[in-house]
């Protein structure tokens, strides 16, 4: 059997360069967070010999991705003025049909999206047609249908393809900065330093990253989603002064025994041992402090009119209907060939066709009357309904 490789820095870089051919990683802004990750997956982890070999190869993904990046804009330097046109985020709390927004908001033409091949491999977008012969494109379509084929099961928590929208994490990566590193593994060390970071630099970089992929139609607006953003409404207007919000909304109660089943689920494909509760526990601790630190810096940003509220039960119940809400309240423009598009994406991609996720609170430890009354205030703040059952 194959040895797990080292997850040492000077390895790491050495096999990014060796992979991509470039060796220039930029300002060594990085350096740190790269040095406490690191430091983290040594002490605090219990990695398999294939979580290892995981890690290894989504590290090394991270550095080529900035290796592209830096390459790219020190070729063409305009591109870091060119203007992101008046983004629309959706943030919020994770399972709340915000995937299917973004999936629904794909199919307007007037809109882009940041494509989950494109968040790995950042590059100016090719035409559609040419996808399917892009070496990094086939790369990263056939590590997603190893991933199901190997477990099939994980379609019915998070349904992602190539060619669909992905999460900005990738983006965020490349500074290794993001919370996904410890959705796979215990990182409690890293947790405890990423939480007190400012993220400004890496809206920055965020930025230019958008500003790069948009090359051939800069002129369409983003949808971007990452539930995560909801830490950052003071960086997201920092850097995209003109941004939308849809803020997304569900009972807290639900959302976190599903969401740590998430993770307790790609974690065993990693370590040994997944300790459920203490899984449970994170997961309720980082979204009590996104709930409260949104609302917060919500509230001080005071600028309502960017903000549109979406309960989980009317994406459930007229998806179409929300986007168009939505876009209405922020004077932007949907045209009838968008909605026919999104009507008929929604029709044939029905809730649940891969399956339901099961998972039960007591699991994981989770008491859901506490968990109602911790999100109290949430709840009432934005009208979010309790769910039963």
């Amino acid at each position: 059997m194959q040895a797990a490789p080292t997850l040492e820095r000077d390895a790491l870089l050495s096999d990014a360069s060796q992979a991509s051919g470039l060796t220039d990683f930029g300002s060594p802004d990085f350096e740190p967070a790269l040095a406490m990750l690191l430091e983290s997956y040594a002490k605090d982890s219990r990695l398999t010999s294939l979580g290892r070999r995981l890690v290894h190869d989504e590290l090394v993904g991270d550095l080529i991705g900035r290796l592209q990046v830096v390459d790219q804009l020190k070729r063409n330097p305009a591109i870091r003025t060119a203007k992101v046109g008046r983004p629309i985020f959706i943030l919020g709390l994770p399972r709340t049909g915000s995937t299917t927004l973004q999936q629904m908001l794909q199919q307007d033409p007037d809109t882009q999206v940041l494509e989950y091949w494109l968040g790995v491999a950042p590059q100016p977008r090719p035409p559609r047609e040419t996808w399917e012969s892009n070496p990094n494109y086939r790369q990263v379509a056939e590590v997603l249908r190893l991933t199901y084929q190997k477990d099939p099961g994980l379609r019915a928590l998070h349904d992602v393809s190539a060619d669909g929208p992905g999460e900005c994490r990738f983006v965020f990566r490349h500074l290794l900065m993001d919370d996904s590193y410890d959705h796979t593994a215990t990182l409690p060390s890293y947790r405890a330093w990423f939480d007190a970071q400012p993220m400004d630099r890496v809206y920055a970089w965020y930025a230019d990253v958008l500003r790069l992929i948009q090359q051939p139609t800069p002129e369409r607006r983003w949808a971007l989603k990452y539930p995560p953003h909801l830490r950052c409404i003071p960086e997201i207007f920092a850097t995209f002064p003109d941004a939308c919000v849809i803020h997304a909304h569900r009972d807290p109660a639900k959302v976190v025994p599903s969401y740590a089943s998430l993770l307790a689920n790609f974690t065993a494909v990693y370590e040994d041992d997944v300790d459920h509760r203490a899984i449970a526990r994170l997961s309720l601790r980082i979204w009590s402090e996104r709930i409260l630190k949104g609302m917060r810096d919500r509230a001080e940003l005071d600028r309502e009119d960017r903000f549109f509220d979406l309960q989980f039960r009317e994406v459930l119940e007229d998806p179409v209907g929300a986007v168009e809400r939505a876009f209405r309240s922020f004077g932007v423009p949907l045209s009838d060939e968008g909605r026919a598009r999104m009507r008929a994406w929604h029709q044939a991609h029905p809730q649940g066709r891969h399956g339901q996720h099961g998972y039960r609170a007591d699991q994981y430890g989770l008491d859901p009357k506490q968990m109602s009354e911790r999100f109290r205030e949430y709840r009432e703040r934005f009208g979010v309904p309790e769910e039963k059952g």
